[in-house]
């Protein structure tokens, strides 16, 4: 698959992610775009803390609430947090339009401004935008796409890693699934899966029980592609040199050189 530029946000997670996909595609000379507004949505007081203790201590349905549903945001971030924006040069420039925690609500109103003014005017150009984002700040994208209402969008889950592609008509509205259906992993989406709807289905009931599930301690996520990926994770910020990675990362360079 080939892409025209790639929009994600400011934060180190998805800009790793990005680097990763784009090596791994062979696409590392396409055009970046970093902005806030791609985001993970701001949990307030409740940025840096484990999930799982969280639950535990607010019990799994107030969690859920504040994870997924449409309008009730998690208790809001003190001035003395040690995460609080204005430690962060990133955000110096927009300090005034962060509030202290977010609802999904809250989340949407700055993605859709996005969405609008830059991926809208790209799309019109003709060109296939690859966006990497979070789970919650994609939720309220795709949410305003598939036309999810406020009382649904709690039920929807989206897994990380996964690719999620989809083909927009005229009016930039997604086209039908060629089966003609809603995926079955979500139930809610004509976008496709690239990983497969068994895949993700198992993805999320993965994070299910990791999040909700207080009596599993372990991390469900390692193994085999966990390590992969933090071997593809050390090679991208330098940490380590594997000799296949690096095959492929210049495969095309080297390539070039012959020629």
């Amino acid at each position: 698959m080939k892409f025209d530029e790639i929009h994600t946000s400011l934060l180190r997670r998805c800009i790793r992610t990005t680097n990763l996909v784009l090596m791994e595609m062979g696409q590392e000379y396409l055009p970046v775009f970093k902005n806030w507004r791609l985001n993970e949505r701001h949990y307030g007081e409740l940025v840096g803390k484990n999930k799982k203790e969280v639950v535990k201590l607010h019990g799994k349905d107030q969690v859920r609430r504040w994870r997924r549903s449409w309008d009730e945001p998690p208790p809001p971030m003190t001035g003395n947090h040690p995460f609080h924006p204005a430690l962060d040069p990133r955000y110096r420039d927009v300090l005034d339009k962060i509030p202290n925690c977010e609802s999904l609500k809250c989340t949407q109103k700055r993605s859709k401004k996005y969405w609008e003014n830059i991926i809208i005017p790209s799309l019109q150009e003709g060109k296939t935008v690859l966006i990497v984002g979070h789970e919650n700040n994609l939720r309220s994208l795709i949410m305003n796409l598939e036309g999810i209402s406020e009382d649904d969008i709690i039920n929807l889950c989206l897994p990380r890693a996964v690719p999620l592609a989809y083909r927009l008509d005229e009016n930039f509205k997604p086209l039908d699934r060629p089966d003609g259906k809603l995926d079955e992993a979500t139930g809610y989406l004509r976008g496709e899966w690239l990983g497969g709807d068994e895949a993700v289905k198992e993805i999320l009931d993965r994070d299910r029980k990791q999040v909700y599930d207080t009596s599993v301690e372990e991390n469900l996520e390692v193994g085999t592609d966990q390590d992969k990926w933090r071997r593809w994770m050390k090679f991208a910020v330098g940490e380590t040199t594997q000799p296949e990675m690096k095959a492929k990362s210049s495969e095309i360079g080297d390539f070039v050189k012959k020629i």
